[in-house]
């Protein structure tokens, strides 16, 4: 059994490689996430319009750009920061990796959605369940690497902190998404419930803080 599972590890990308593959998705991303602004100059000069207007008639693609660039950022701030600790690739964490992969992948598709459609009854609903999935995945790849490293004895592994700033920042999303569907003219507002990760984390803390001793007290 520890023979095949050792065949198994050996099929694994290195870590360096995963991380270079994700760095150069994320990368792709924000090009991507740029391309219709670059789109907009040319068809305003073929208009006749001033250099100006191409800023302010376009406002809500250029909010909705800057919008998705602050997300990845730190989202992909976050992801390398967690890689950064000491860590043992598992089979699972690539695939979790490859699915965060994918939902910055296609996050430049609703933010387009956001600069071209009414934002309140369904795009921002479809934007935070696409930060939800990214968000959700990077979390649970923390825990298990959490799990991991207390597993193995790993004194350089992911924290409890970085755990539970992981756990509040996907339940800050999770509260923005169950808002905008109760309250759908709260719109691109509910946006702002995500920086409220400092309000969330006390209370992350305390809950796992309870869990641990519980845990230990059982044990």
């Amino acid at each position: 059994m520890t023979s095949i599972l050792r065949r198994d590890d050996d099929r694994l990308p290195s870590s360096d490689r995963m991380i270079a593959f994700t760095d150069a998705a994320v990368a792709i991303a924000l090009t991507l996430l740029v391309l219709p602004l670059v789109d907009i100059v040319p068809e305003a000069a073929r208009a006749g319009e001033p250099a100006k207007a191409v800023i302010t008639n376009n406002l809500a693609p250029i909010g909705s750009f800057l919008l998705s660039f602050a997300v990845i950022a730190r989202f992909w701030t976050a992801h390398h920061r967690l890689f950064g600790f000491e860590h043992r690739l598992t089979r699972a964490l690539v695939q979790l990796n490859l699915l965060w992969v994918l939902t910055i992948a296609v996050l430049p598709f609703p933010t387009e959605m956001i600069a071209s459609f009414n934002t309140r009854m369904f795009v921002v609903p479809f934007y935070l369940a696409v930060l939800l999935v990214c968000s959700a995945s990077l979390t649970t790849m923390t825990v298990m690497m959490r799990r991991t490293a207390v597993a193995d004895g790993n004194d350089d592994g992911v924290p409890e902190s970085f755990v539970v700033g992981s756990l509040a920042s996907t339940t800050t999303i999770v509260i923005a998404l169950v808002v905008v569907l109760a309250i759908p003219s709260v719109g691109p507002w509910a946006f702002f419930i995500l920086l409220a990760d400092a309000v969330i984390e006390p209370l992350i803390r305390r809950l796992r803080g309870d869990r641990v001793a519980r845990r230990d007290a059982s044990a």
